[in-house]
């Protein structure tokens, strides 16, 4: 799923949950990501990238049981809201739950998505879990997650500008998402680090701007635009 329909989770976790920080709430709903993205660059998870790669559908994750598998977001959910619990005390509750949800976010909406790439935990890599939209019909995944974006952002009753943000995103991502359109991803063919690293790029570009855009927005009584 694009970062920014990942982040845009974090809209709405702080619609419903006010006093948990927008920047901390951005971060944890690509937690995962970024996990994956420094196991890939050490060479304890693996991506492999077709070399005539054409769209997302030439992205095999072949190896990710840390990052991605089902079990460890949770367990990571889990112990992000137990930490927060225990040194926020009980004022903190309401915050350490908001931050356990957009953790565990991440992989509820990869699932969505994703080839059968997921698998339950580490060392079980067989059955694995996704859709198969990313492999069959990537256009409308990518329709899926724009959706998912902007019903957050109608939920928290963002700006006009974090509207366009999260359109523009979506849209640029097109070519990416078929394999008809060309513009210029055909260089990442049998390059993962490079993808990872484009994938990293986005995950910060993205976090910032919605930060920078929703960080000012008072989620809980602004009325629509």
């Amino acid at each position: 799923m694009q970062a920014i329909n990942h982040i845009a989770t974090a809209l709405i976790l702080k619609k419903k949950f006010p006093s948990a920080p927008l920047l901390g709430l951005i971060i944890a709903t690509e937690a995962t990501e970024l996990l994956w993205v420094g196991l890939n660059l050490v060479g304890l998870e693996r991506t492999i990238l077709a070399q005539d790669f054409s769209s997302v559908s030439d992205v095999h994750l072949v190896h990710m049981p840390f990052s991605h598998s089902i079990v460890m977001p949770i367990l990571l959910a889990l112990f992000v809201g137990a930490v927060i619990r225990w040194y926020g005390g009980r004022t903190a509750a309401l915050v350490a739950v908001a931050m356990a949800l957009a953790v565990v976010s991440h992989i509820l909406l990869d699932l969505v998505v994703h080839a059968p790439d997921i698998p339950l935990a580490p060392l079980l890599d067989d059955p694995k879990f996704g859709t198969g939209l990313y492999a069959g019909l990537p256009l409308l995944s990518l329709a899926l997650e724009t959706a998912w974006g902007l019903y957050c952002w109608y939920v928290f009753r963002g700006s006009w500008k974090l509207f366009g943000l999260i359109v523009l995103l979506n849209a640029g991502a097109i070519p990416f998402y078929s394999a008809t359109l060309n513009t210029g991803e055909a260089a990442l063919g049998g390059q993962p680090t490079a993808f990872v690293l484009m994938v990293l790029a986005q995950i910060v570009i993205s976090s910032l701007l919605v930060w920078l855009l929703a960080r000012n927005t008072t989620a809980p009584s602004q009325t629509a635009p």
